[in-house]
């Protein structure tokens, strides 16, 4: 029966409209965890300042060619050559006279683009294994954990060098697809996807992180080795290689590339920390 004055509520409507009432609250509760987890990143100053350095080392890469005016890395230009730095050449020349700041540019473009395409092809990959390994359980787990165990039991170089010299060509494509073979082995997969997905974000953006940093460190190593990327493709792991060989006569050629690797990996891994403290649920719970 109707009661005048007041208007007629269904059943349905009278359990929607507590849900409604809710909603705005649980949005307004995600939005202040992610304000939270934003506010614990900007306050870790060794992240912020690997944060800061990351984003100049993008410009100078990507940018830096066309700011400068150094865009020819592999040019030849024998009456300059084993220049020491200058300010016509910030990294000095080689022994054929090639532009050492540009192609410490356009070896970090290489080596940037591989360790990030690599850690997203493992993320993807891993991602995939993960979810089958937690969700079936049984066989499949069991399954997937051995093939897992087995790549992990091989040692890494080891690995990789069998990986290249069979698989690849030299081109920077190729040496994403083993590293991202070789990353997909990491445990935390398995472990993350135990869980629901969300749960398991924090834990991927920073192993993603923290992966960066690491390819860039194998593809460096691989291109020492001469199983990476073949000349001219230029990358910083083969200018040291390329540099060893000078070194007593310039010492440059191998110090600007590893400045550069040691500084783009620290400021990854500070990052990683960084995102690690802000995601962690105990210290944003506190």
């Amino acid at each position: 029966m109707d009661i005048p004055g007041q208007l007629n509520v269904t059943p349905a409507e009278e359990e929607i409209e507590p849900l409604l009432e809710l909603t705005p609250a649980l949005v307004q509760k995600r939005r202040s965890q992610g304000r939270i987890i934003f506010d614990r990143f900007i306050r870790n100053r060794a992240a912020l300042v690997g944060a800061a350095v990351l984003i100049l080392m993008f410009l100078f890469c990507f940018l830096g060619p066309v700011i400068t005016g150094h865009n020819q890395p592999d040019v030849i230009h024998p009456t300059d050559a084993s220049q020491a730095p200058s300010l016509t050449y910030p990294f000095g020349t080689d022994d054929v006279g090639r532009d050492q700041f540009a192609r410490a540019m356009a070896g970090g473009q290489v080596s940037l683009l591989v360790g990030l395409s690599s850690m997203l092809a493992a993320i993807v990959f891993g991602i995939g294994i993960g979810s089958l390994a937690g969700f079936y359980g049984g066989v499949v787990d069991n399954v997937l954990m051995r093939l897992t165990d087995v790549v992990l039991a091989v040692p890494l170089y080891l690995l990789l060098f069998v990986l290249s010299a069979t698989f690849s060509d030299g081109s920077p494509r190729s040496v994403i697809f083993l590293l991202a073979a070789r990353t997909i082995g990491a445990r935390n997969f398995r472990i993350m996807f135990r869980h629901i997905l969300p749960n398991a974000a924090g834990p991927i953006i920073v192993n993603a992180t923290l992966l960066v940093g690491a390819n860039i460190i194998l593809e460096s190593v691989l291109s020492y080795f001469g199983f990476g990327l073949h000349p001219p493709t230029s990358s910083w792991g083969n200018m040291i290689a390329d540099g060893q060989a000078l070194y007593e006569l310039a010492p440059w050629l191998v110090f600007a590339p590893g400045l550069l690797i040691f500084v783009t990996v620290l400021s990854f891994n500070l990052v990683g920390d960084g995102l690690r403290d802000a995601l962690d649920p105990y210290m944003t719970e506190r």
